[in-house]
């Protein structure tokens, strides 16, 4: 056993020390080659108002539930919660490597301990796994990475782990796509298919839906970046196919289509940063935003179904100030235009009851170096009500509830 030992030692020691002498016989760049591990250690503590929907134990906040009356009409949900979390703690690993085809090559795999569902909480989870090559105007991304609406260039900078949800899309996508360079312009086209967020249906969130649909969803995206700008354009097509059979065990083929445009501006000059974006769009839930279906009809015999879209309009801003102390504010609205055509009543849909969300929320940061103490008040209102054949809320009553929250950062 001892001399196993020996040989293991002795032999790692050659390695390392082979590595040390001809590293001068390698240039830079292969030098580069690799991975290197970067993230942050984030303690997040929060205490809410009253009950919320949302999700990874309630760090990931939507907005207030709904009044829910006892037998002596006290309001079971206006009762208030707190936590303490670091689950949202991130590994991310960087990779560099050779050329490959005549282009750079890179990719990225990250991930944090939220898990992939609320019953794995503290289990890790991926977030990000991609390769990337970069040729002189074009570059391709092959793997999992934000939903193009995501926007990596413009997304809020608040405190809170839902980063402006549900007036801003947060998903992540296996994906492939492409981006054209013209100067100061680009040209994305990208083929999306899904894996943990999906959209809802006849059994529940799941990716089936657009898998039996067979086509991936589509988007293509005009962008614009100059010196202190950033503008962008995008449309949005998906398909899903909610069932193969019906509950009578008849064959059904019925598909869903559904488009979303997207708009979307950045300022930034000095310490000065503003952000904006829209979206008008139909069944997002999959984007942790409003919205999903509606049963349009059903045959009697054989419960074969059609299906309608919700409608949905978003639209956020942001303004943050400052370098070693920021500022910030957020505001967000969004707003249920009902079904494009009536329906039965039975809905595949997040929140079908409200009429509309909005949100303001400042914020202040502290930044030393590595460090970052991050505050942030948050005030979101929801109008709950009762659709009515079109989907449309009707008799809506506003419920609200208030969030503070502190954050603490340590990046590597």
């Amino acid at each position: 056993m001892n001399r196993l030992r020996f040989f293991l030692l002795f032999t790692i020691l050659i390695f390392l020390l082979s590595k040390s002498l001809f590293s001068q016989d390698v240039n830079t760049e292969e030098r580069n080659w690799g991975i290197k591990f970067s993230g942050f250690i984030k303690s997040a503590y929060w205490y809410d108002t009253r009950q919320v929907l949302g999700s990874r134990e309630d760090m990931f906040m939507f907005f207030p539930l709904n009044v829910k009356p006892d037998a002596n009409g006290k309001d079971i949900n206006a009762n208030g919660s707190s936590n303490i979390s670091a689950i949202a703690a991130r590994l991310t690993g960087t990779i560099k490597g050779p050329d490959a085809f005549g282009a750079k090559t890179s990719g990225v795999i990250e991930g944090d301990f939220t898990g992939v569902s609320n019953t794995d909480v503290n289990g890790f989870r991926l977030r990000h796994a991609y390769g990337r090559l970069r040729w002189k105007n074009t570059d391709l991304l092959f793997g999992q990475y934000w939903h193009p609406m995501f926007v990596t260039e413009v997304f809020p900078n608040v405190a809170s782990l839902n980063t402006g949800s549900p007036f801003q899309p947060f998903i992540r996508n296996p994906q492939l796509s492409l981006t054209q360079y013209f100067n100061k312009f680009n040209i994305n086209l990208t083929a999306i298919t899904q894996r943990d967020n999906s959209n809802m249906g006849p059994s529940g969130y799941n990716a089936s839906y657009m898998r039996n649909a067979i086509m991936p969803n589509f988007h293509l995206q005009l962008q614009y970046k100059g010196d202190h700008h950033v503008f962008g354009l995008g449309g949005d097509y998906k398909m899903l196919m909610p069932r193969i059979e019906t509950d009578s065990m008849y064959k059904t083929n019925e598909t869903l289509a559904t488009m979303a445009a997207v708009a979307y501006w950045k300022y930034n000059k000095n310490n000065f940063t503003w952000r904006f974006k829209t979206i008008y769009g139909q069944n997002l839930t999959e984007h942790l935003l409003m919205g999903g279906y509606a049963v349009k009809t059903i045959d009697s015999l054989t419960l074969i179904e059609t299906y309608t879209p919700t409608n949905h309009l978003f639209l956020w801003g942001n303004i943050t100030y400052g370098k070693n102390i920021q500022y910030g504010i957020f505001g967000g609205f969004a707003k249920n235009f009902g079904t494009s055509e009536k329906n039965i009543g039975t809905y595949y849909s997040r929140d079908s009851n409200i009429d509309y969300l909005y949100r303001v929320s400042p914020n202040i940061a502290f930044i030393s170096n590595k460090f970052k103490v991050f505050t942030e008040l948050e005030y979101t209102c929801a109008a709950y009500g009762t659709p009515d054949d079109m989907g449309m809320v009707q008799n809506s009553k506003e419920v609200d509830v208030f969030r503070f929250l502190i954050a603490l950062f340590y990046f590597f």
